[in-house]
């Protein structure tokens, strides 16, 4: 499933005329590994807001609106369930289904 930021970084990378390997070389990840974030099998790396902007010099509109794609694509909270007592991981696995 594309997500809306996966969508801006496919339309940037296609205004500026780059292959998926050149945006992904730029990002210091694999091609493989950008296409995932781009269609939403891959969660974004932090930092990416800032270095995609400094990278590609984006306007403060372009930027407002990556910002917003991102926190409209990242709309999951990862739990780490390991270091909790029983009573606190149920607790957290019923508000995860509600």
């Amino acid at each position: 499933m594309v997500t809306s930021f996966g969508k801006f970084l496919r339309n940037l990378r296609m205004d500026v005329g780059e292959l998926l390997l050149d945006m992904a070389s730029k990002l210091h990840v694999s091609p493989a590994f950008l296409s995932g974030v781009e269609n939403g099998k891959r969660k974004i790396p932090e930092g990416w807001l800032d270095k995609i902007s400094g990278l590609y010099g984006l306007t403060d509109e372009q930027s407002a609106k990556m910002k917003e794609s991102y926190f409209d694509s990242n709309d999951k909270v990862d739990i780490v369930l390991n270091d909790l007592q029983d009573k606190q991981r149920n607790l957290a696995i019923a508000f995860a289904r509600r």
